[in-house]
């Protein structure tokens, strides 16, 4: 009888469509997620996870977005340059890269990654679904939504703006400031009204009192209907024209 180990052996030899073996995935992530290594050590081995395009090389490779290596601008570079191997496995990374993003807190980069693979309908939906599936309330992460809202095209604001308008409400400064950002863009009366009442339910946060102000007397917004409230809400440096108009004084 042939020895197993030999069978396997051959096995590896002369199939061609075997993807490579967990263990040579192991090995290449560890290498490409060694903290203090290397920085060619570390591409080399993000080049072989490239090189292999299965699912499971995906996962290894995106592991690189979980650490940060001493030198900030060599790290920087590095997580750019595994953007582009993202994009260059192509559609196989895609899961992977969602399956990420639902479980991680840094997803700035994956999400540029799945940005350069997905036809823009299919990103922008994508994003959808990922902000669904995120509750406004205590989440350990909640950086993921930042990064999710601030991708939103504005061209998707008619599509997407019942998701957003949920954020408005997060426990999380960043969070909401994120989706006050998105809708503020957006001229229209009924965000006027919506953000003045975000404004005025947001007591005790100022950060975000602040960005709604900031939005209102870039766009020079009227206070309309809320004139005596704002009186009484408004801080300095902001203050109230006579035409109900928030200005900011200077000095």
């Amino acid at each position: 009888m042939v020895n197993k180990k030999l069978m396997d052996f051959l096995r590896r030899i002369f199939s061609s469509d075997e993807g490579p073996s967990e263990k040579q995935i192991r090995r290449a992530m560890k290498q490409a997620t060694q903290l203090h290594g290397e920085a060619a050590a570390r591409v080399a081995a993000m080049e072989r996870l490239a090189s292999w395009k299965t699912p499971e090389a995906v996962a290894a490779l995106l592991r690189r977005f979980t650490i940060q290596t001493p030198q900030a601008s060599m790290d920087l570079e590095e997580k750019q340059y595994t953007v582009r191997l993202l994009e260059g496995m192509g559609p196989v990374a895609s899961d992977p890269i969602l399956k990420f993003i639902r479980s991680e807190p840094d997803v700035t980069f994956p999400v540029q990654a799945l940005n350069r693979i997905l036809p823009p309908d299919e990103f922008r939906k994508c994003l959808m679904e990922l902000l669904e599936d995120f509750s406004t309330g205590y989440t350990r992460w909640p950086e993921a939504k930042t990064v999710l809202i601030g991708n939103l095209p504005d061209d998707a604001f008619t599509e997407v703006f019942d998701t957003v308008v949920r954020f408005l409400e997060d426990e999380d400064d960043d969070v909401c400031i994120a989706a006050i950002d998105y809708l503020a863009r957006h001229r229209e009366e009924s965000m006027r009204e919506k953000l003045l009442h975000v404004f005025f339910e947001s007591e005790g946060r100022p950060r975000v009192r602040g960005r709604i102000l900031d939005h209102f007397l870039e766009q020079e917004w009227p206070v309309k209907g809320y004139r005596k409230r704002m009186e009484e809400a408004i801080e300095l440096p902001f203050y109230l024209t006579s035409k109900g108009i928030i200005k900011r004084k200077s000095g």
